[in-house]
C-alpha cells in the first residue's frame, strides 16, 4: 500500500457510483415565493404557462423576458421540455437554442448576482426530464437526456455567483402536469441536495457509494480495433499506447487536423528543438501582430507537433496506432470514418472511446456564445454522432471520457465544461437502454499534468490529481469488465470547496477525505452572508438532543455550552475563510478569547447564535476574527476571538489583551459553574515533582467525538476538548467542589500543535498561567494554553 502525504498533489482515488436514495417531501410551496422576483425561461409553452400560474398564485412576481425592468431574485429554467429524437435535426438545434437562452439570462443578471453577499436571496432552478431519477431510475422515462447539460451547469453556478442557491429538479416528461407544484415546493429552498428527482409521488437524490470494479468479462487482442476520438494527445494518447502495448490491439486515434507533413521545420524535433522553434517564431513576429495571436498559432502548431511525435514514436516501437482525420461533431465525417473501417479486412471494431473535448477556462462574461456551444457540442454531438453510427454493432464496449466537473461541479471558469460532462454522462445512460453493448461514462479528476489543464496548481485547490499509471490501469479494468453507467473516481476534496457546494451533496464517510472535510461542513451552520476570502456569517444552533455536553456543563444550575465546544466551532468554521491564493495554512493560535457566560447558557430549548467571521492579513499571517451573539439580540452579550493561521514567518508581538469590563450577568455574586463529568471526563490534579514547585499535573482521558455529538456522522475534533475543559475548570476553582468565576471568561491564548488521538497529560503552573497538553503515550505536544490562571477574568500574560 502506498502511503501518500495529505497535501501531495497526486492522491489515491476511490471508485464510486451514485445510487438513488429517497428524501422527505417538502411541505408544500415555499413561503419565500411571496414577493420573489422570478425570471421564467425555456420549456414548452403549455408547461411554462402552468409554472407561471402556480408561482403567481403563491405571490411570486414572474416575468418571461430577460430584458424586463428591475432586478431578478430567481431564474426558473425549464430547459428542453420535449423528448429527444436522434433522427430529427430539430432535436440538436433545441438544446443549442435553450442553452443560449440560459446563458443570455445569466449574463443579464451577472453583475447584480456576482456582487450579492446575502445568502438568502438568489435562486436558480433548472428542470431536467430524465425520468425523475436523474437517469438512474430502473424503469423507463429517460426521454430527454440532454437535461444533464443544465444539471452540470447548475452544479457549477456557485463559482460565478457564490451566494446562489442552485437546484436541479428532475421529473418524468410524462408527468409534466405535476411540474408547477414541484417547482413551487422546491424554489427558494436554501439547504438540501442540489439534485432532486420526483417520480410516482416520491422524492430522490443521488448518494455516492464506493464499489469495486467487476472482474474482467471480455478480452482484447490483435484482431480488435479500438477507435478513440481526440486520442492523438493527452490522456487519450496514453490510453491508446496502453491498449496497443498490453493487448496488441489496433488503435485508431483521431483529430480535426490533417496529419502534419514531414517538411514542417518542427517535424521530428525533440522538446529542446521545439523550444528553439518557439523562440524563432517569437523573434520573427510581424510588426503589429499581438502576442495573443502568436500564442494561439503556437498552441495549434504544438498540438500538431505532439501528434506527429506520438505517432512517429509508436511506429518505431511497433505499436499498431494509426491516425484518422475526423471531426466528431460532423455526422458525415463520422459516417465516412466508420465506413472505411468496415472496408478493412481481418479486423473488427471492438470498442469506441469518446475522448474528444475542449475547454475555454474563463468566467461567463468573457466567453462568446460560440465558445460555449463548441465546448458542449464536442462532448454531446460527438457522442451522438458516433453512437448512432455504431449502435447496431456487436461492440465489446462504448466508453465516454467524462469528468468530475459534471458530477460535483467544475472549477471557476468551467461552467459549460461541467455542463458538457454531466450531459455526456446522462447521454450514456440514455444510450445504454438502446444498445446491445455496455455503455459507460468514466468521470475522472484532473490527471497528473496531462490533459486540458491551463493551470495545474490551480486545479489542486479543488481536488487532488490522479496518478497516470494508476488511472490507466483502472481504465483498462473498466473496459475489460464491460462496466455500465456512470463511474466516478474521486480523490480528496481540496481547499476550494465552498459553502454552497458543501451543502448540496450528501456527505458520507465513503467519500475520500471525509475525515478532513466533514468537520468544517458540520460546523458551518446556516449561512446568511458570504463573500469568498473575506467574510461569512451563519446561524449556529446547539440543542441538547444533538449536543449531549450541554447537560454536562451548567451555569448557576442551568445547562450551558462548554467553552471548548464554542472554540471548536470557531476553529472549524474559520476553515471556510481562506486567502485567494489558497496557501497552506495551519491554525497556530486562538487569541484574545472573550466569552460572556450569558452567551453559553441555554435560555430556551437551544442556544441559537449568529457567528460572524472576517479574514484579514496581518504581516505574514492570515487572521480570522470570529464573533458570536445571540440570534435576534444585537445588543446582547458577545463573544470574540482571533484565529491566527501562521505561515512560518516570524510574527510581530501579540497585541495587548482588550480591556473587557468584568461584570456578573447571572447573579449578584460570581457565577457558579459545575461540570458533571458524564460526557467530558474530569481529572484529578496532583502536585508536580519537588523540583517543579507549584506545578500541577493531570492525566485526562480523551473525550471521544461520538460522546460530544449525537448525529448520524460525527466530526473529529481539532482541539483537545477534555484537557481544555479541565484547564478551564481548574482556573475557576475556589477551594474544593463548586467553581466560581468572574464574567466574562477571558481564556488567554490556545495554540494547537497536533490532533488529539488519545489520553492527554496536562502540566501547568497556575501562577504563570501556562498549561502544556501532551499525548499521554508518546509525549508529543497537543496544545499549549497561556495567560490562563484562576479565577478566570483575573488572568495574567
Amino acid at each position: 500500500m502506498t502511503v501518500t502525504a495529505e497535501d501531495a498533489p497526486v492522491q489515491p482515488v476511490t471508485r464510486m457510483v451514485w445510487r438513488l436514495t429517497e428524501l422527505p417531501q417538502p411541505a408544500g410551496p415555499h413561503p419565500r415565493l411571496a414577493g420573489l422576483r422570478v425570471l421564467l425561461i425555456g420549456g414548452e409553452e403549455d408547461i411554462a404557462a402552468g409554472v407561471e400560474r402556480e408561482l403567481k398564485g403563491h405571490g411570486a412576481l414572474v416575468r418571461r423576458e430577460p430584458e424586463g425592468p428591475g432586478p431578478v431574485d430567481a431564474v426558473v429554467d425549464l430547459t428542453v421540455g420535449r423528448a429527444y429524437d436522434p433522427d430529427r435535426a430539430a432535436s440538436a438545434g433545441a438544446w443549442r437554442r435553450a442553452l443560449i437562452e440560459t446563458v443570455t439570462a445569466l449574463r443579464g443578471v451577472y453583475d447584480d448576482w456576482a456582487a450579492e453577499t446575502a445568502a438568502d436571496r438568489l435562486c436558480y432552478l433548472a428542470v431536467s426530464y430524465l425520468g425523475g431519477g436523474m437517469g438512474q431510475h430502473p424503469r423507463d422515462g429517460l426521454e430527454q437526456p440532454l437535461g444533464g447539460i443544465w444539471a452540470g451547469l447548475a452544479k457549477t453556478l456557485h463559482r460565478e455567483f457564490p451566494n446562489v442557491a442552485a437546484r436541479v429538479v428532475d421529473i418524468d416528461l410524462a408527468a409534466s402536469a405535476e411540474l408547477p407544484g414541484i417547482v413551487a415546493a422546491e424554489l427558494g429552498r436554501r439547504t438540501g441536495e442540489i439534485e432532486v428527482g420526483h417520480r410516482d409521488g416520491r422524492r430522490y437524490t443521488l448518494t455516492p457509494e464506493d464499489r469495486p470494479v467487476a472482474p474482467a468479462a471480455l478480452t482484447l487482442g490483435p484482431e480488435d480495433t479500438v477507435l478513440i476520438s481526440g486520442g492523438g494527445r493527452g490522456i487519450g494518447w496514453e490510453l491508446a499506447r496502453s491498449l496497443a502495448a498490453r493487448h496488441g490491439v489496433r488503435v485508431v486515434v483521431t483529430g480535426r487536423e490533417p496529419f502534419p507533413s514531414g517538411d514542417e521545420p518542427w517535424f521530428g524535433v525533440d522538446e529542446a528543438g521545439w523550444k528553439a522553434y518557439e523562440k524563432r517564431i517569437w523573434a520573427g513576429r510581424a510588426k503589429g501582430e499581438s502576442p495573443a495571436v502568436v500564442r494561439g498559432r503556437l498552441a495549434r502548431t504544438r498540438r500538431l507537433w505532439e501528434l506527429a511525435t506520438h505517432l512517429t514514436s509508436a511506429r518505431r516501437e511497433g505499436l499498431r496506432i494509426e491516425y484518422a482525420r475526423c471531426d466528431f461533431t460532423d455526422r458525415a465525417q463520422v459516417r465516412e470514418l466508420i465506413r472505411r473501417e468496415d472496408a478493412l479486412e481481418g479486423g473488427r471494431l471492438a470498442g469506441v472511446v469518446h475522448n474528444a473535448g475542449v475547454d475555454t477556462s474563463a468566467r461567463l462574461p468573457k466567453k462568446t456564445d460560440e465558445e460555449i456551444l463548441r465546448t458542449v457540442e464536442v462532448k454531446i454531438e460527438g457522442f451522438l454522432n458516433v453512437f448512432e453510427e455504431v449502435r447496431g454493432r456487436d461492440l465489446k464496449f462504448f466508453c465516454s471520457v467524462g469528468s468530475l466537473t459534471g458530477r460535483l461541479g467544475g472549477m471557476v471558469g468551467q461552467l459549460e465544461y461541467a455542463a458538457a460532462n454531466d450531459g455526456l454522462a446522462r447521454l450514456g445512460q440514455w444510450a445504454a437502454r438502446r444498445a446491445a453493448f455496455p455503455v459507460m461514462t468514466l468521470a475522472w479528476p484532473t490527471w497528473d499534468r496531462i490533459g486540458l489543464i491551463a493551470n495545474f496548481a490551480a486545479t489542486l485547490r479543488y481536488m487532488a490529481a490522479i496518478d497516470v499509471a494508476d488511472g490507466l490501469e483502472r481504465w483498462r479494468a473498466e473496459l475489460l469488465a464491460g462496466s455500465e453507467g456512470e463511474v466516478t473516481f474521486v480523490g480528496p476534496l481540496g481547499k476550494a470547496l465552498d459553502p454552497g457546494q458543501a451543502i448540496g451533496y450528501p456527505v458520507v464517510p465513503a467519500l475520500p477525505g471525509f475525515a478532513a472535510a466533514y468537520p468544517k461542513v458540520f460546523h458551518l451552520g446556516e449561512v446568511t452572508s458570504y463573500q469568498p476570502h473575506a467574510q461569512l456569517t451563519a446561524r449556529v444552533a446547539f440543542d441538547p438532543a444533538h449536543t449531549p455536553a450541554l447537560g454536562d456543563f451548567r451555569i448557576d444550575g442551568a445547562p450551558a455550552l462548554p467553552p471548548s465546544l464554542l472554540l471548536e466551532n470557531a476553529l472549524r468554521a474559520a476553515e471556510w475563510i481562506v486567502p485567494e491564493d489558497f496557501p497552506a495554512l495551519r491554525a497556530g493560535a486562538l487569541e484574545e478569547i472573550v466569552v460572556p457566560l450569558a452567551l453559553l447558557r441555554i435560555e430556551g430549548p437551544a442556544i441559537r447564535l449568529v457567528r460572524e467571521m472576517r479574514g484579514v492579513r496581518e504581516g505574514h499571517d492570515w487572521i480570522v476574527e470570529v464573533r458570536y451573539r445571540h440570534e435576534g439580540a444585537a445588543d446582547g452579550p458577545e463573544a470574540s476571538l482571533r484565529i491566527v493561521h501562521e505561515t512560518g514567518a516570524p510574527r510581530p508581538p501579540a497585541p495587548p489583551r482588550p480591556d473587557v469590563p468584568q461584570t456578573t450577568t447571572l447573579r449578584s455574586g460570581p457565577p457558579f459553574l459545575h461540570w458533571r463529568g458524564a460526557v467530558v471526563p474530569l481529572c484529578a490534579w496532583t502536585a508536580g515533582p519537588v523540583a517543579a514547585a507549584g506545578r500541577l499535573v493531570a492525566e485526562v482521558p480523551r473525550c471521544l467525538p461520538v460522546d460530544l455529538w449525537a448525529t448520524p456522522y460525527v466530526p473529529g475534533t481539532a482541539l483537545p476538548i477534555a484537557a481544555l475543559e479541565n484547564v478551564v475548570r481548574r482556573c475557576t476553582t475556589q477551594g474544593d467542589g463548586l467553581s466560581v468565576t468572574a464574567d466574562p471568561l477571558i481564556l488567554g491564548r490556545i495554540a494547537p500543535h497536533s490532533a488529539e488521538r488519545g489520553p492527554t497529560r496536562v502540566e501547568g503552573d497556575p501562577s504563570l498561567g501556562v498549561w502544556r497538553i501532551t499525548d499521554a503515550d508518546s509525549g508529543d505536544p497537543v496544545a499549549t494554553v497561556s495567560g490562563l490562571s484562576g479565577p478566570l477574568g483575573n488572568t495574567t500574560e
